[in-house]
Order: C-alpha cells, then structure tokens, then sequence
C-alpha cells in the first residue's frame, strides 16, 4: 500500500473515534461518527485546507510540531504518535542490503538451548533459531525460503495457523506490529514485498490489515500448541543487535501457569 494511503486511512480512523464531546462539540445530528476534517484543523491549529491535503495523502509541507499537534487532538498513543511521524516523513535510513549475522549472535541463540530462540529481520523474516525453537516454536525448513517469515506464516501456513493459540488476537497483534516496523523500517521495499504477497494470498490478512491497528512487540506472552498437541505458554522478548540495526533476537521463555496471549512473533 503506498505512504499517503497509510496517511490517509489512518488519519480518516483516528478521526472518526474521537469523541467530539471531549472537545465540546454537539455531536447530535451528525450523519458520521467521531471529528469533521475542520474541526479537527481547528483543535490543531492549521487550516482546513492544509489539513485536508495531507489527510488526502498530497505532497504538502508538513512540520513535526504541526505532526504532534494533530496527534494529540486525535488523542494518539505514544506508539500511534511515534509511527503517524514515521508514514508521514518516510525512511530517514538509506536503503541497504540485510547484513550477515554476527557469528557471536549465533553462537548466542545456540548456547540458550533447552530455550527456543531465533534471529529475525525487522520485517519479520526469520534467518536463524536454535534446536529448541524448531521443535517447540516451528520447523521453517519445511516451508520455502521466501515463505519463512512470521507474519507470512500467520495467514498462509495452516500447520503454523493451527498451533497458535488465540490465533485472531495473534495475527492483528504481528500486523500492528509489523506496520510499527514498517513506518521505521530501513527499506521500504523490504516491507511492501510481504504486504502484496500476503494481499495475493489471505483474505483474512487483507480484512485485518485494513484495520489500520498499530503497536509495538518487545515482549509479551504466545500460547502454541507442541508437538504432543498440549498448549504452551511462554514469555518472549525482543532484543535488536546494537551493532547490527534492524536484526533481532527473539527468546522465549516457558511459564508454568496460563498467561493470556498477546502477539506472536
């Protein structure tokens, strides 16, 4: 999906689910729910104008105080506010090719056995794991080369599908998330090459993607179903390579009572 179309649908939802009595607006008779383009112009001090240009996705001027004063009409997270800035402004990095793991790091992921680990690209692709991870978490040499990333295998492998607990939840969590990394990420083509493969082949991603959701995956907690058919539950923390940007090192550590799930990675 191109930038100024993620502008504008997030902009459009984030509009809709202010609350104009927060701001003492009548919202009787109202044919739409939520702020009007000018009101919010308004509220954020710019023109109505200007405001309806960028809300269209249109090559405008745009200021970071201006950026911030919107966000906080529309009563934006700090993560939405951090990611509004991000599709607003584009990639600041140049475009580079994904570095080779560091042998240290791999040496790493292997020594924290019996515990599942793996190494991932900001884009979710998966480049190494550890023998507890590919027989608790998931086997990706059973799948294609270009397949084995998380958010791919959310929607089109019906054998990792099954395993995750609370799959829903799971998979509009990995979405947020990857959109997070993705008004972030360091190439953007890196991103747009999941996001149309995964269009072409899941209409459930299509519908979850839509919704626009946005959020971050440091850590949290997944439920996945082992080999023996038994659920388990796991802590997992995310951890970015200081001197390799944008490669990280996902571990998951198992609890012994049940925990909600909150994403996957």
């Amino acid at each position: 999906m191109a930038r100024n179309e993620d502008v504008k649908n997030f902009l459009h939802k984030h509009r809709a689910q202010v609350k104009p009595e927060v701001y003492g607006i009548d919202s009787q008779q109202r044919r739409v729910p939520g702020l009007r383009r000018e009101e919010v112009a308004q509220l954020a001090a710019v023109s109505v104008s200007w405001y309806t240009w960028l809300e269209q996705g249109r090559d405008i001027r745009i200021s970071p105080a201006a950026i911030q004063r919107i966000g906080k009409v529309l009563q934006l997270t700090p993560v939405e506010q951090n990611y509004f800035s991000a599709i607003v402004f584009g990639h600041t990095l140049p475009s580079e090719q994904s570095p080779d793991i560091p042998k240290e790091v791999k040496v790493m992921v292997d020594a924290l056995h019996p515990y599942p680990a793996f190494v991932r690209r900001e884009n979710m692709d998966i480049l190494y794991w550890n023998r507890a991870a590919q027989e608790n978490i998931f086997d990706w040499t059973q799948v294609p080369l270009s397949d084995r990333n998380s958010l791919k295998l959310m929607f089109i492998d019906p054998a990792y599908k099954q395993r995750i607990g609370n799959w829903e939840s799971a998979a509009l969590h990995t979405i947020a998330a990857f959109r997070n990394y993705q008004a972030a990420g360091r190439n953007s083509a890196d991103f747009d090459s999941i996001v149309n493969d995964l269009s072409t082949r899941s209409a459930d991603f299509v519908a979850l993607w839509q919704r626009h959701e946005v959020s971050r995956m440091g850590a949290g907690n997944k439920a996945i179903l082992d080999l023996n058919s038994e659920m388990k539950h796991y802590t997992y923390t995310s951890l970015e390579v200081e001197n390799t940007p944008g490669i990280f090192v996902i571990f998951y550590a198992p609890v012994v009572e049940k925990s909600s799930q909150t994403g996957c990675e």
